[in-house]
């Protein structure tokens, strides 16, 4: 796998869906994170999707393995997602060991960064952020 964080190797990331059913854990090392605009994940996640990745070995269940829901989303590879909250958790390509893991499903980033975008020329206008963008938490909150 390209692109690991070194210092991520052994450390336990611990993760699970919005509602809880599904619990995780990943011992690293971890991918980068990539942000994807490709169409799929658009529809998925109304939005771009961001993924880091372990080797699927490294990577287990603490629970509700059975609420996870695999679908085929391309001729390549196939996504996971909760049947109770239908958080969009994983994402494997069939020819790899590995899984891809929504990092907002995460507990804990350290050491994880964002490296990079994929599928840029897919991302509509509409959704770039612009650097001038204001925070609008009290709005909101």
């Amino acid at each position: 796998m390209s692109n690991m964080i070194p210092e991520t190797a052994g450390k336990s990331y611990r993760g699970s869906c919005h509602c809880g059913a599904v619990a995780f854990e990943a011992i690293g090392p971890m991918r980068e994170i990539v942000v994807c605009h490709c169409t799929d994940c658009l529809k998925l996640a109304g939005y771009s999707w961001a993924a880091t990745t372990v080797q699927e070995d490294r990577f287990a269940f603490r629970r509700g393995a059975d609420n996870v829901r695999w679908y085929q989303s391309s001729d390549f590879a196939e996504r996971g997602f909760c049947e109770n909250c239908h958080a969009q958790l994983f994402y494997r390509q069939a020819a790899r060991d590995t899984i891809s893991i929504s990092p907002g499903m995460l507990d804990n980033f350290e050491g994880l960064y964002t490296s990079g975008q994929i599928y840029r020329a897919s991302l509509p206008d509409a959704c770039i952020l612009s650097a001038n963008a204001p925070d609008l938490d009290e709005e909101w909150g």
